[in-house]
Parts: C-alpha cells; sequence; structure tokens
C-alpha cells in the first residue's frame, strides 16, 4: 500500500512498533498505549548489533518492543527485481480476527451441533431442515458466532445487542433494523442455539479441568452422563413406542461400533479407545502416545492434526489467494486504500480506529490479501546476498558491503556471539529470515516468538507497519485478561 511500492517486511530471527512514519507528538495510540521507545544509534554503536541489542536490553526490554533507526549512512538497496518478483498470497478475513476457534469454521460448527444433537437430544444425524428468517435461510453457524461475539445469549439480551447480532449475520442489509426482526432473532436463536450454548460453554470450561476424553460418537463425561443443565426440546407422541425403537437402534449402533470402531491413524490400530484424540475438522483418531511428540494428556479446547492444520482448503485465518507481482498487488491496495479512506491524507490513528471497528466486527466483512511468510530462501531476499545475481542498477561495491553488513538478516543469525551460530540448519523464520508484502489492514495476529527468541523487522519501504507488544514479564497476565475479557473465542490452558 501507498504512493509509491506496496509495503514489504523482512523478518529475522532478532521487533518494531510502528516502524516508518509516526510522528514524535504520537506518543499514544488511538487505544491510549504508550509508544515503544526509538533508538538512533550512531555510526559506531551501529558496527555491532549484538552489542547495541544488550546495550539497549534494559529498557527496551521493560515494553516487549523497540524501534532502531539506522544512521543516515545506511541504505541497503532492494536485492529483489520490482518488474519479475511475483509472490503468493492468502485471504485474510479481518472481521474473523476475534473469531476463530473451529465453532467459526462451517464444516467443524456442523460436525459439532450434530453431535450436540445427537447425544444430548437424541436426534439421529440427517439432514436438517433450513431455519428461514426474513425469507432467507439463516444461517446458523453465522448467528452463533455472532451472538458469541457479543458476550453469549445472556449479555446479548442484558446490553441488547440484537441489533449489533443481526448487521454480522446479514452484513449486506445496510437499512435500521427493525424491532421485530430482532425479536424474532432473538426467538430463533433461542429455540435452536442457547441449548447449544450452554453445552458448548460447558464443554470447554470441563475440557480445561480434564473431565472430559474425546471418545467415538461425541464427548461424554468420565462417568458417562450427559451434560447437566440441558433443555432439549423433543416431542414425545408415544412414549413407549419411542422407547423400544430406540432401544432397537441402540442395539443396530452396537453392532455397527464393534465393525467400525476408530482406527488410529499412526499404528491403524482401533485398540486403546480411551486413549484415542479426534481431530476436530476431520474426525480422524490418533494415539496420544502415536503423535510425534506423543502427549500425556488430551488437550484442552480444539484439537487438530497436521493434514487439517496444512489444508489448502483453510489455513487457520489465511485462505490461499492469488500470486501477485509487486505492482499488480500494488494496484491493488491503492483501490482498497481509496475505497475506504478515498484519497485525502491519513493519519495512523483513523486507520487504527478503522481497523479495530472491524475486527470487533461493526463494519461488516473485510478481506484482504497479504503475502506472508515468504522464505526467502525460495522466494528471494529483499537484502542482497553474495550468490544472487548483481542488479545492472547497483554497484559492485555497495553490493558487497551489505552483503557482509552484520545488520542483513541473513547474516544476522551467524554473527559471533550469536548462540544460533550451533544450529546447522536453514530454519525458515530462524536461520532464513520471512519475507512479508502487505496492504491495509493486513495483520498478523498474537504469538510468542520461536523458542521467545527476539525478533527483528526490516522495512525495505513502503507504508508504517503498526505493532503491538506486551513484555515477556506481562505475558501471564496478558493471558489471564485475554480469557477473562474473551471468554468465548479463549479457554484456559
Amino acid at each position: 500500500m501507498g504512493k509509491g511500492r506496496p509495503r514489504a517486511v523482512e523478518k529475522g530471527v532478532l521487533g518494531g512498533h510502528c516502524s516508518g512514519g509516526a510522528s514524535p507528538s504520537e506518543t499514544t495510540t488511538v487505544l491510549n498505549i504508550p509508544q515503544a521507545p526509538v533508538y538512533y544509534p550512531t555510526e559506531e554503536e551501529f558496527k555491532d548489533p549484538l552489542e547495541f541489542i544488550d546495550k539497549i536490553r534494559p529498557e527496551a526490554e521493560s515494553y516487549g518492543i523497540c524501534r532502531i533507526v539506522p544512521p543516515e549512512s545506511w541504505k541497503p538497496p532492494f536485492a529483489l527485481n520490482p518488474d519479475s518478483f511475483t509472490f503468493p498470497t492468502k485471504s485474510q478475513a479481518i472481521h474473523q480476527l476475534q473469531a476463530r476457534p473451529a465453532p467459526c469454521d462451517p464444516r467443524t460448527f456442523e460436525l459439532e451441533y450434530n453431535r450436540f444433537l445427537q447425544d444430548h437430544c437424541g436426534r439421529k444425524p440427517k439432514k436438517r431442515a433450513a431455519v428461514v428468517f426474513q425469507g432467507e435461510e439463516l444461517d446458523l453457524c453465522r448467528l452463533f458466532n455472532a451472538v458469541k461475539r457479543f458476550g453469549g445469549y445472556d449479555k446479548v439480551v442484558k446490553e441488547k445487542k440484537w441489533a449489533d447480532v443481526f448487521r454480522f449475520v446479514r452484513s449486506e442489509v445496510k437499512q435500521k433494523v427493525t424491532e421485530c426482526a430482532k425479536h424474532v432473532l432473538c426467538g430463533l436463536y433461542r429455540e435452536h442455539l442457547y441449548d447449544y450454548e450452554l453445552y458448548h460453554c460447558g464443554l470447554r470450561l470441563d475440557q480445561g479441568k480434564n473431565k472430559f476424553k474425546r471418545r467415538r460418537g461425541g464427548r461424554v463425561s468420565k462417568n458417562g452422563n450427559e451434560m447437566p443443565g440441558l433443555e432439549c426440546k423433543r416431542p414425545r407422541k408415544n412414549v413407549q413406542e419411542e422407547r423400544v425403537k430406540e432401544e432397537e437402534e441402540n442395539e443396530k449402533e452396537k453392532e455397527k461400533e464393534k465393525e467400525l470402531d476408530q482406527i488410529c491413524e499412526q499404528c491403524r490400530s482401533g485398540l486403546h479407545g480411551d486413549v484415542m484424540l479426534l481431530c476436530d475438522r476431520c474426525n480422524k483418531g490418533w494415539h496420544l502416545y502415536c503423535l510425534s511428540p506423543p502427549l500425556e494428556q488430551v488437550p484442552s479446547g480444539n484439537w487438530y492434526c497436521l493434514e487439517c492444520v496444512n489444508s489448502d482448503k483453510d489455513s487457520f485465518g489465511f485462505v490461499p489467494g492469488k500470486r501477485f507481482s509487486l505492482e499488480a498487488f500494488r494496484k491493488m491496495a491503492e483501490r482498497a486504500k481509496k475505497k475506504w479512506f478515498g484519497a485525502g491524507v491519513l493519519s495512523r490513528a483513523q486507520i487504527e480506529k478503522r481497523f479495530w471497528e472491524i475486527v470487533e466486527g461493526s463494519l461488516g466483512e473485510v478481506e484482504v490479501m497479504y503475502g506472508s511468510d515468504l522464505d526467502t530462501s525460495l522466494y528471494g531476499s529483499g537484502f542482497p546476498r553474495a550468490n544472487d545475481p548483481l542488479p545492472a542498477s547497483v554497484e559492485a561495491e555497495v553490493w558487497n558491503k551489505y552483503c557482509t553488513s552484520p545488520w542483513n538478516l541473513n547474516n544476522l543469525p551467524k554473527l559471533p556471539g550469536s548462540m544460533l551460530r550451533e544450529v546447522h540448519d536453514n530454519i525458515a523464520g530462524v536461520m532464513v529470515p520471512w519475507l512479508y508484502v502487505g496492504m491495509l489492514f493486513s495483520s498478523f495476529c498474537w504469538h510468542f516468538e520461536d523458542h521467545c527468541f527476539y525478533s527483528m523487522n526490516y522495512l525495505h519501504w513502503g507504508e508504517p507497519k503498526c505493532w503491538y507488544s506486551v513484555p515477556g514479564g506481562e505475558a501471564r497476565a496478558f493471558e489471564k485478561a485475554f480469557i477473562l475479557l474473551c471468554t468465548r473465542v479463549a479457554s484456559p490452558r
């Protein structure tokens, strides 16, 4: 994004805050978060990265992030050819950044919801009749996610949030939400999803205490009893006849289970079903001891196998997109920027405010493209490297100078004094930098760096990149606050 070129950020193993163009007067963000410190090393201080980082550590570490502005003389050439360089992108749903557990995936929601109906309401899995709202089929998965996003049914009712839920479910509708529509939507949720919400919340809570085992046929408590406190509406015309019919069907199910028991995908054995872990997406099973590395107990929350995690169909927040050249990506990014803000000059606070409004779900569905996690050993590095061809526009002396510069992220992990000199494999993101090309609103979610290493990012050119950071010493407090405020998204580990 930007007047010149799209943003390109390269990331090595050794953070910045708002990279680039934040004005000195902007000492806090729109969220009243203090700015991290900015350092301007002298030519002498800049000679040794590890020594300089050690020098600023006492102050910078208390922020968890800082920005280092190189001396004016340090201007490495951009090594990639803008005309021939192409890269794959991922489509990122910004409005779903705060709602990405499995129930937000329609396939997984369908699986979980059917299990609930079968195990706790006695309904056999079959194609359900469509729930109609305002003449159109209502997406129950989307409705469930919307109510969860605003704190659950009781909170939505108490705080009168049904209009916000409506806008999330029907983002294409722009007119005012009527009282009738809010009332009907509330009734439909109460009828079809309220019991599931109670079940879902109770399940996540008890999983955190390891009171549940994943078994074939759904989730049951250790004593085999159903979840308490669930109110399931099931019409009974003839109780005795229905009971006999259910017993017959149960006998048939037991016979089928003897023939088709869950099989471990690793060892192909159906034994030891009590330690069989089922993937919450594909429903395939693995013994805890057959996993690599093996697990000692069933993890809390939802669990996904490697096949599903690495699936091209859904990359947990990212979906594979088109391949772009830098120029094509720049044009696309410029169109998106003009659509949101016109041609005027923007402040960082305006962009930041709009971004969080989208994340909170108040502006409908917003998808952007992001060229993320580009392995520089495959796609090329923005920094000069000795084995790369010398561009015609760069002098050989300049090229060689930056090929060996200690601040070149390709060299940083192997500097004298770095423990990573003992690592002899080209581990992407640790020994080999990643390259990122982003646009307006493209983002990377909260995460720990690999092995809690420092992470260093260099902004080659483009618009500023905004960072949020939590110091390592406050990591537990941050996790507690996140779980407390986002109980519908997070579960305690």
